[in-house]
């Protein structure tokens, strides 16, 4: 039933976020919404899938749309340049031809690991972009594979028309979900290194919680 329900969680958030996806310009509120749910459901945090979106997609939105706009700028020319290096013929073409791409990607999975950063985290929108930038180098190898679960769905929708009513149903949020539990260690060192330069902003403990974990460490050593 605890699998089952985590799955009806993700499909729910997934398609919430192709709603609000729809307008476009919502699109990087949508994205910063599911992440945020995504993150509490890899920590049991969830409490209400659609009350928690939508508190996410209000409490960010503004940020978010900035930030979305500027990574359709910047992924649009990347794309661009893409393109035309793929054009070029002669010799050592094929070397710029995997440095764009390399680029490109790069740029992919860093859009994708600052959607969580400001899901998360409080900052401007420059230290947001530069703080998601950081994560995605300190993590380069999971971020690497967190771009390729979003690419699989897409690119399995288009060659196999079958699988596209569960792409619709898991496409995004499943990768979601996923990239969540990869970056989820990276977070809580930051999250525990922030708590301890500033004790008073640390959430409260059960002790009797804290308790049963001591009872629970002790059992298993």
């Amino acid at each position: 039933m605890a699998v089952l329900t985590k799955i009806s969680d993700v499909m729910l958030l997934n398609l919430l976020t192709i709603i609000m996806c729809i307008p476009i310009i919502t699109a990087g509120a949508a994205f910063t919404a599911k992440d945020y749910m995504c993150y509490k459901l890899v920590k049991n945090e969830e409490g209400g899938i659609t009350k928690g979106f939508f508190h996410s997609f209000k409490q960010n939105f503004k940020q978010a749309t900035i930030i979305w706009l500027m990574m359709l700028v910047i992924i649009g020319v990347a794309a661009f340049d893409v393109l035309f290096a793929s054009g070029l013929e002669g010799e050592g073409t094929d070397i710029v031809k995997a440095i764009m791409l390399a680029v490109f990607f790069f740029i992919f999975i860093s859009c994708i690991m600052i959607f969580p950063v400001l899901a998360r985290f409080d900052n401007t929108v420059k230290g947001t972009i530069k703080s998601g930038l950081h994560m995605t180098v300190a993590i380069l190898p999971r971020a690497i594979l967190m771009g390729i679960m979003y690419i699989i769905p897409p690119v399995i929708g288009l060659y196999w028309f079958s699988s596209v009513p569960v792409v619709f149903l898991f496409g995004i949020a499943g990768p979601g979900y996923l990239s969540a539990m990869l970056y989820r260690k990276a977070f809580e060192k930051v999250e525990e290194r922030f708590y301890e330069e500033h004790p008073e902003a640390a959430p409260e403990v059960d002790p009797v919680e804290e308790q049963m974990k001591k009872y629970m460490g002790e059992s298993d050593k």
